[in-house]
């Protein structure tokens, strides 16, 4: 095991996302934990989650970091989006000296074949060197439109899953309570059933919200009421 000084990194994604693994406490997450679960374990080595925006793919990525760097293990999570704007495909070098990589974003490198032969070369190494690798995307791989057929094949040898998108109800409760929870949020329960009626129904915009409702009360110094939380989530 590594030391924990500087354990994790997170780049281009600004301010660190609050998240944990247990937030994603629904039905429909319970296989795709498990299978994080599975890889910070050492079971699998490589997971791809993918789906729609805002749907939480980036507030996962963000809480297995958090999860594997806590256990004193280095993470780095980075977004393709972001790096193929300022970055030429070498900053992908050296990255399977971490021991977990955290990829988002990896549509974008569709139409840059230099881009698809840096990940596939970064997933070959991660192998070799038994470094973990959480990928996310909007589509699965094969819709990808990436035209290194071995990145693909690489990519579909990952435990791969499809991300909720936030319209299932009891999914959005079960997340809604754990962040809450997480928080020490004791909201009554009618606000709760507002939230749920018309709050963000993604998971990445609920999570980012409740982050708001909890910063703003802060802030202003006042306790999250009915009132006082359609205020913040209508305006």
């Amino acid at each position: 095991m590594k030391t924990r000084e500087n354990n994790q990194l997170l780049l281009n994604l600004g301010p660190r996302l609050d998240a944990r693994l247990s937030d994603f406490a629904g039905p429909s997450w319970s296989a795709i934990v498990s299978a994080i679960d599975g890889l910070l374990a050492g079971t699998d080595e490589r997971c791809f989650v993918y789906g729609e925006p805002d749907t939480g793919k980036t507030h996962l990525l963000a809480a297995a970091c958090e999860t594997y760097s806590d256990q004193g293990f280095h993470t780095i999570l980075l977004s393709l989006r972001e790096l193929i704007r300022t970055n030429t495909p070498y900053c992908l070098e050296s990255l399977e000296h971490y021991d977990l990589i955290a990829l988002d974003d990896i549509e974008v490198i569709k139409g840059f074949p230099d881009w698809q032969e840096a990940l596939f070369h970064l997933l070959n190494r991660a192998l070799s060197s038994h470094t973990r690798i959480l990928l996310a995307a909007r589509s699965r791989p094969s819709n990808l439109g990436l035209s290194l057929p071995d990145l693909v094949s690489r990519l579909n040898q990952a435990a791969c899953f499809c991300i909720p998108n936030g319209e299932d109800n009891a999914d959005r409760e079960a997340l809604l309570l754990a962040a809450l929870g997480r928080r020490n949020l004791d909201l009554d329960p009618e606000i709760t059933r507002y939230l749920l009626l018309k709050g963000p129904h993604c998971t990445g915009l609920l999570l980012k919200h409740l982050s708001f409702l909890e910063n703003s009360a802060l802030q202003q110094r006042k306790r999250l009421t009915l009132h006082f939380v359609k205020q913040l989530t209508e305006h």
